[in-house]
């Protein structure tokens, strides 16, 4: 569970974060009267967005986390957005039938031991002829310039510790056939590499997504002995201080996936 602190911390890392910016694919399958369910919205800024492009049709955000449903019932109020609704639940106990006409997931499943569940739900959810669109990571590919020894320690511990707990690392790849076994049909498969160096616009929203990834999953990694506190806060420095170096620079792999119900 996040603490208060770091819901609010989670908040203005995505404050920057759009639809062009962080999930293109979607953008483009936007448009007014589209209903959609956004999984996994956290703290709502994408979800907000989505509202706006398809009013007057409903945009529903739904979270496992409580904290972040509040923040982004504060964030985005029902007297700003009348067509826009967050609430607290898991996809893979959700009871949606033929609610939507699209349901998105953006870099949600990585953190579900069992995926394909929530895509099975997912295309329960939508109408037939409607579409599911996945986002996701491929953590084993992601690169970092020069980075410090330890940041490369705590990133090495971050994997190992996901991948015992059946988190999948290279789940972007897996995509396509989660779509396939629930018996969707695939629209389109898109590699995404994104690469941001020191000076962009963006190098400190996505830098700073890692850097608070320290501060969020790093206590678990110390509680599961994956790492001593003091390296969990050196890394912490160590990464903050390489944020501000000129030549700074990281590369993130991401693929999207288009699939539609059967009619």
């Amino acid at each position: 569970m996040r603490s208060a602190g770091l819901a609010r911390d989670a908040v203005s890392i995505v404050a920057a974060r759009t639809l062009s910016n962080s999930h293109p694919t979607l953008a483009g399958l936007l448009a007014p009267g589209t209903s959609v369910l956004d999984v996994g919205c956290g703290p709502g800024t994408l979800t907000a967005e989505i509202a706006r492009r398809v009013h007057p049709a409903p945009a529903v955000g739904m979270d496992v986390d409580p904290l972040m449903v509040r923040a982004a019932e504060a964030a985005h109020p029902p007297s700003a957005a009348p067509n826009l609704v967050f609430y607290v639940a898991d996809i893979r106990e959700s009871a949606w039938e033929r609610e939507f006409a699209l349901a998105a997931a953006t870099r949600v499943l990585q953190w579900l031991p069992d995926p394909d569940a929530a895509v099975v739900r997912m295309a329960r959810a939508v109408v037939p002829g409607g579409l599911v669109v996945l986002r996701d990571y491929d953590h084993a590919r992601a690169e970092w310039t020069d980075a410090p020894a330890e940041w490369t320690a705590f990133y090495a511990a971050f994997l190992a510790w996901r991948a015992a707990a059946a988190l999948d690392n290279t789940i972007a790849r897996r995509l396509p056939g989660l779509v396939d076994a629930a018996s969707l049909v695939r629209v389109g498969v898109t590699p995404e590499i994104t690469t941001v160096r020191a000076g962009d616009l963006d190098f400190f929203r996505v830098a700073g997504m890692w850097r608070m990834m320290i501060e969020s999953r790093g206590p678990h990694l110390v509680h599961a002995g994956y790492l001593a506190e003091s390296q969990r806060a050196s890394a912490l420095t160590a990464y903050t201080a390489w944020m501000q170096e000129p030549d700074a620079a990281l590369t993130l792999h991401e693929t999207s996936v288009v699939a539609r119900r059967r009619r």
